[in-house]
């Protein structure tokens, strides 16, 4: 297993370099290199490594999720917040709709199948957007309107809604029909159910986000139960991950969502601390990028290419646009 964490580090930020130099991103490169070492091609990564890829995913996506928090901009996301609301629902339903139809005439699916694939690929990754935006923020490009903040809302709200799709439409494909909702002598069925999912979901994460926050600046500003920045950054990556692991055992809330409004509620409630914290975690995700694309690469399965590559790209293609 040690061998293999450093081919991982190693072998990723290298690559990771070239692809940067030759003007690709260089998560790219990274990818890549987890094809390489994985078990489709080098068999280099150890099966504890492999089995624990899930863990280190969740891991490095909670680290972006907390950066993005911590750029937010309050004044700003004032400014354009119905935009955000527009960003978090219009894009994610109209491509998982488009993608839907496309793979009814392309895969011969039936429209609930198409619109579980839509929601699969309607999903934007955070370690890509945030990275993306923060730099936009650091080059000072769209701040003005508020442009990055908006679009970090709004790709964390969009996949809070994909899920509850995704979650929908697998119980209703897998069992013949999802579980509804009984309250006194009023039934509601799981489609009239998921209004009120999603906004639970927001509400909650939004609630949860702000409570850890307000715990993390009373041990970490107030009570002084840390000496330094790396323990102030190890603190609240505890809670953050605690957040996304408690949301996996009760989803009742959005975990990646409350992680984010941690971040941004830690600006709000002491922006001292906030700062300190944007550059523990600068340094955690350094680390946590590699890991997460390298391990990307090594789950992709080349097998299943052969017949679908490029009818897959051409399903892509059609929600993308």
């Amino acid at each position: 297993m040690l061998e293999s964490i450093l081919w991982m580090l190693l072998m990723g930020f290298f690559v990771g370099q070239i692809a940067r130099r030759l003007k690709v991103p260089a998560l790219v490169g990274m990818v890549l290199v987890g094809i390489v070492l994985g078990p489709q091609v080098g068999h280099v990564l150890s099966p504890g490594v492999l089995a624990a890829a899930d863990g280190l995913r969740t891991m490095a996506v909670m680290v972006i999720l907390m950066k993005a928090g911590l750029g937010l901009d309050r004044e700003k996301l004032a400014q354009q917040g119905s935009v955000a609301l527009r960003l978090g629902f219009l894009p994610a339903a109209c491509e998982a709709i488009a993608i839907a139809v496309a793979a009814m005439a392309l895969f011969q699916f039936d429209f609930a199948t198409g619109l579980l694939l839509g929601c699969v690929l309607g999903a934007e990754s955070p370690a890509v957007i945030v990275p993306a935006m923060l730099r936009l923020k650091s080059l000072g490009w769209g701040v003005k309107k508020g442009i990055p903040d908006a679009i970090l809302t709004g790709s964390a709200l969009s996949d809070v809604l994909l899920l509850l799709g995704f979650s929908l439409l697998l119980a209703v494909l897998s069992q013949g029909s999802a579980t509804g909702l009984t309250l006194g002598g009023l039934t509601l069925s799981p489609v009239q159910l998921l209004p009120l999912q999603i906004i639970a979901q927001i509400t909650l994460g939004v609630l949860l986000g702000w409570l850890t926050a307000w715990l993390l600046v009373s041990l970490l500003a107030r009570q002084n139960w840390t000496q330094n920045a790396v323990q102030d950054a190890l603190v609240a990556a505890g809670f953050a991950l605690l957040l996304v692991v408690l949301a996996e055992d009760f989803p009742i809330f959005s975990g990646y969502l409350a992680v984010m409004v941690t971040g941004f509620f830690l600006i709000e409630l002491d922006a001292p601390l906030a700062r300190r914290l944007r550059g523990g975690f600068d340094g955690l995700w350094t680390i946590a990028q590699i890991i997460l694309f390298v391990l990307l690469g090594a789950s992709i399965d080349l097998s299943v290419l052969g017949d679908t590559l490029l009818v897959g790209l051409l399903v892509l293609a059609i929600g993308t646009l």
